[in-house]
């Protein structure tokens, strides 16, 4: 269960670093306890493979999924978290440098979120980039907490934290929130 919680597909950052993410097995993977404790780390792979590191937001993901699982996994039965490293992204939170949040509204991409309509505003926090991914752990739970509608965090000058029920669920999410940056990127900037 953790590793399916915990792992995310896309480059950067994870709970095995350095891999190619959409191509890792079970056998791929660390194996973390509640606190964070590496109980199964992977096997060495021969050269040209480098040897996989354990993340340094490793503990962001405990404490998130974590936190996704006790108190957020009820209300939106979230069963996996991505996160990506995305130049959309950061560019949506780099154009205006003073906004909290992210608002949209009459875009036909805002009914793939979960929760929204056409004629709903969608609302993604954004919090501030830290110079470490393990020190964003607390912002981004406030931000999970007061956005409950919400199925992702933008992190400026960052990226982004996705979630749904299942990774093909969380993968939608993802890259329907792209879709609608890329759009409101190019709207503009024109």
């Amino acid at each position: 269960m953790l590793r399916s919680r915990c792992t995310k597909p896309g480059g950067g950052g994870g709970l095995s670093n350095g891999v190619q993410k959409e191509r890792m097995k079970p056998e791929d993977m660390y194996i973390l306890s509640r606190d964070g404790a590496i109980i199964s780390s992977p096997s060495p792979k021969p050269y040209p493979h480098k040897p996989s590191k354990c993340s340094d937001c490793a503990s962001l993901f405990m404490k998130y999924s974590f936190f996704l699982l006790i108190q957020a996994y009820h209300m939106r039965n979230a069963g996996a978290v991505i996160h990506s490293h995305g130049m959309e992204f950061c560019l949506a939170t780099m154009i205006n440098p003073h906004l909290k949040e992210f608002r949209v509204t009459h875009m036909e991409m805002i009914k793939g979120i979960k929760g929204h309509g056409y004629y709903e505003e969608l609302v993604i926090p954004i919090i501030e980039n830290t110079a470490y991914e393990n020190e964003l752990t607390d912002s981004l739970a406030k931000a999970i907490e007061a956005y409950p509608k919400t199925t992702a965090v933008l992190v400026r000058n960052h990226g982004i934290y996705g979630w749904g029920d299942s990774w093909i669920s969380a993968k939608t999410q993802v890259h329907i929130w792209l879709s609608i940056l890329v759009f409101w990127i190019l709207w503009r900037l024109n």
